[in-house]
């Protein structure tokens, strides 16, 4: 699958570009100070990201009350589980917004993200497309072939609940004055701490990030475009009805 090729060839080339610049700092230096400009340059990164690019991105776009407040699926596992929440405002009711999330899921309407890496390549729905719009419990939303949350709850117009024993992730749209919309993505994790664990959030920590942020602004664009076209023929059946 082309999704798994392209992730791994992102991961691999990290790997390389950093074994690269290692082998280079060792071959200038020689090795006792090159390992130590490496890991100097390595904590240089890393300690920045840990205290704050990584928390500033873990609640990207969302208010201080919309991280602490309860949502739902957080039931699914111990409250002190690690969360992500990140939101974003929609010019539109929720009404609007909800559809978009129903197609959500490789092999449906996609991810609304960076096309070249997920959906195997495939552009992401541009329509509302009704047979996507069945969406139903026990349904998977697929990030790869056979891998990806199970929806465990759906309330039409309101929210979407997935996950598995370990994770959950909920899709909320609130209603907010004004006829818009936050959208708000809670992740939860309940992983077991291992060596690999760690590897694997590192690994996928930022790049995880960059695809939701990606999502919620295309959900975003799309769902008040549709609004503006709603809002125009609307107009217009008025003005025929003056007439």
């Amino acid at each position: 699958m082309r999704t798994k090729q392209i992730i791994g060839l992102i991961v691999l080339s990290c790997i390389v570009a950093s074994l690269g610049v290692l082998a280079g700092l060792i071959a200038w230096l020689g090795a006792a100070t090159g390992l130590r400009v490496g890991l100097l340059i390595a904590a240089g990164l890393i300690g920045p990201y840990l205290a704050v690019v990584g928390p500033w991105q873990r609640r990207w776009g969302a208010t201080t009350a919309e991280v602490s407040c309860a949502m739902p699926g957080d039931e699914l596992l111990r409250p002190d589980a690690p969360s992500t929440t990140r939101a974003i405002s929609i010019d539109v009711s929720p009404e609007v917004v909800f559809p978009w999330l129903l197609q959500i899921g490789y092999g449906r309407g996609g991810w609304y993200s960076y096309d070249w890496i997920d959906n195997d390549g495939k552009p992401s729905a541009e329509r509302i497309d009704p047979a996507l719009q069945r969406l139903a419990v026990g349904d998977r939303i697929e990030m790869l072939p056979g891998f990806g949350p199970v929806a465990r709850e759906i309330v039409p117009n309101h929210h979407i609940v997935c996950g598995g024993e370990m994770d959950s992730w909920c899709l909320l749209v609130e209603s907010t004055p004004g006829g818009r919309t936050r959208l708000i993505s809670r992740w939860r994790q309940d992983w077991p701490k291992s060596a690999g664990t760690y590897v694997w959030i590192a690994l996928s920590d930022p790049g995880a990030f960059l695809m939701e942020q990606k999502m919620l602004r295309r959900i975003r664009d799309l769902a008040e475009r549709d609004g503006a076209v709603k809002r125009v023929m609307q107009e217009i059946m008025l003005s025929c009805g003056r007439r």
